[in-house]
């Protein structure tokens, strides 16, 4: 509440008042046909990957029923170079599957890759409106910050339209410098 009220006051130094606006980025991303196009490239690439990694663990899945059912019948050398080779198996597919789906694998890289000049688009776009008509604050209400906001200060639609007028021709792509450091 104590927040609220010191967002109403004027800006310290008796400067302008403080302007805010919000932006929902989760709707931005849902309306926007370029991450569509994008959340496509993107899940086609990742399809691949998940088909190679379902023939890998096919393979490992007959090797064992293989190796379970014919086991009494083979000699401990053979067991034995058998049970290795499963294991070779399973330590490529771990290694496969933590190369593609780990932390930094495959998939995180991707995904950056297809959204990454999205939210960079997104930022800048937001920044100009915010640089342009003298915004102090513009919040995301995706991430939850927001508990209320008045739609007038919804940019959302506002940042579709960039997004639809860059991607028609219609406005070039915006380019914010960072501000000047003070002092």
């Amino acid at each position: 509440m104590l927040a609220l009220f010191w967002l109403a006051l004027p800006a310290p130094g008796g400067g302008a008042e403080i302007r805010i606006g919000f932006i929902d980025s989760e709707r931005i991303f849902a309306e926007y046909a370029g991450t569509r196009e994008a959340q496509e490239s993107f899940n086609r690439e990742v399809q691949e990957l998940s088909k190679t990694a379902k023939a890998k663990k096919a393979e490992i899945d007959s090797l064992e029923r293989k190796l379970d059912a014919q086991s009494p019948m083979l000699s401990e050398a053979k067991r034995d170079e058998q049970n290795q080779l499963l294991q070779r198996m399973i330590s490529e597919y771990d290694a496969f599957v933590q190369t593609n789906w780990g932390p930094s694998g495959t998939v995180t890289r991707l995904n950056e890759q297809y959204l990454k000049p999205i939210v960079d688009r997104v930022h800048r776009i937001v920044s100009t409106i915010g640089t342009d008509e003298s915004f102090s604050i513009i919040f995301d209400a995706a991430d939850g910050n927001i508990v209320f906001g008045d739609k007038a200060l919804d940019l959302t639609d506002r940042v579709l339209s960039g997004l639809a007028q860059e991607d028609q021709g219609l406005a070039p792509k915006t380019k914010t410098e960072p501000p000047a450091p003070e002092g």
